[in-house]
């Protein structure tokens, strides 16, 4: 099924915020990377915001070039395939497949014989007919989404453009910070698969599982409602303290007992929208000693919330956290209490206390504060919570208690 016209509406919005950064900046053309969606931890979003080409079917490198006169522009180092797919997810209608950097990618093999002129163009090669197309001929060409670019991807550019390739403000990371209403009815489904997989973590576990076989119920389940990815990790431990607990980020094979203490953090994408939290209770009735430090935790947490409103810098939130925390003589791990998320998951503002960005409606955010236990230094992270910034109180996204559960 091919995108609606709303989409397409939404995509031309973007590229006229583009052609007029274009304009001021005096460039030709924005050439906006990302790697494969499968990445997962880096900027891959930038292309999924300018082309609505956000599942993980893009396994791929890929970029868009907006010119500053005429239509932007796919490049895809690919197969032939995903030319047919791609406009069941882009309203683009210029898709070039061009040759890829990485000789290991799926992708058309490129010519070896250098007395053959391969068919297919190079990323520099492509944006540079585009340039010409568009009586742009010698121009500069602005570039972005660099952060997860190999060298020799940058190499290539440099190679084709010289000095007219400009490293620039990236200006679609600030666009992508502000979240559109139908961005946030994605955001918000995504929050919700997180939920059910917390959910499904109560109806489940019982007393001489594993970590293995929860974890592996709450992925399936999410999965099975559409999320592209679901992954949660879990830490476990007797009820005694928190220093006896066991944090896997691989699979988690302690076997749990009546009474443990149990953390889980989810990572769900849906439709290419990032949903991350943390909720921590325990196997049976909660503890005083859980209670407590959860309570602590939870009320530096919330001086954090406290801080999260339009016109207030993003540093103000890891401030308001620090300083709250350090009235129980806590101390926090990490120079951030969390980042910013939406199409990656993690992205424009970052809550540290250095961070001068300015809050505005529309911003959504993760908060997950890392604590440091005072006794022994042990990390401690009960809470994580998905929030949107709107001219009041912020809106959680995500719905499962901020209190610790009982299995």
């Amino acid at each position: 099924m091919p995108p609606d016209k709303t989409l397409s509406h939404t995509l031309e919005n973007r590229y006229s915020q583009v052609r007029s950064f274009l304009k001021k900046e005096g460039l030709g053309a924005l050439f906006a990377y990302s790697p494969a969606a499968e990445h997962k931890w880096g900027q891959t979003g930038h292309v999924s915001y300018l082309s609505g080409w956000a599942n993980h079917d893009r396994i791929v490198d890929s970029a868009v070039v907006v010119p500053s006169e005429g239509s932007p522009t796919l490049l895809v180092a690919g197969l032939p395939y995903m030319l047919d797919q791609i406009p069941d997810a882009s309203c683009i209608e210029n898709i070039l497949l061009v040759q890829s950097i990485d000789p290991n990618a799926v992708a058309v093999e490129k010519t070896k014989d250098p007395n053959l002129k391969s068919s297919l163009r190079t990323f520099g090669g492509a944006t540079q007919e585009i340039l010409n197309l568009n009586g742009l001929n010698d121009r500069d060409v602005g570039v972005v989404g660099i952060e997860n670019m190999s060298v020799l991807f940058y190499e290539s550019l440099v190679c084709e453009f010289g000095g007219r390739l400009k490293r620039v403000r990236d200006i679609i990371g600030d666009m992508r910070s502000t979240k559109e209403p139908d961005e946030m009815a994605l955001m918000r489904h995504s929050a919700h698969l997180g939920d059910l997989g917390f959910e499904t973590l109560l109806s489940t576990a019982r007393p001489g599982m594993t970590g293995i076989e929860i974890i592996a119920e709450m992925e399936r389940v999410v999965r099975e409602k559409g999320a592209d990815h679901a992954k949660y990790w879990m830490a476990s431990g007797p009820p005694t303290t928190w220093e006896d607990t066991r944090l896997d980020i691989k699979p988690h094979e302690r076997v749990l007992n009546q009474g443990d203490m149990i953390s889980v953090c989810s990572y769900i994408v849906y439709k290419g929208y990032w949903s991350h939290g943390h909720r921590t209770g325990s196997m049976g009735k909660t503890s005083d000693y859980l209670e407590h430090i959860t309570g602590i935790a939870r009320d530096s947490q919330n001086a954090g919330l406290e801080a999260i409103r339009p016109g207030a810098r993003a540093g103000d939130i890891a401030k308001a956290v620090r300083e709250k925390s350090s009235e129980f003589g806590w101390k926090l791990q990490g120079g951030r209490v969390g980042h910013g998320i939406g199409l990656d998951y993690s992205e424009i503002p970052i809550p540290s206390e250095s961070n001068d960005t300015i809050l505005k409606p529309g911003m959504t955010l993760v908060l997950h504060s890392a604590f440091s236990l005072p006794e022994s230094g042990k990390m401690f992270v009960p809470l994580g919570d998905h929030i949107r910034v709107t001219e009041g109180i912020p809106e959680f996204l995500m719905q499962f208690p901020r209190t610790p559960f009982e299995i």
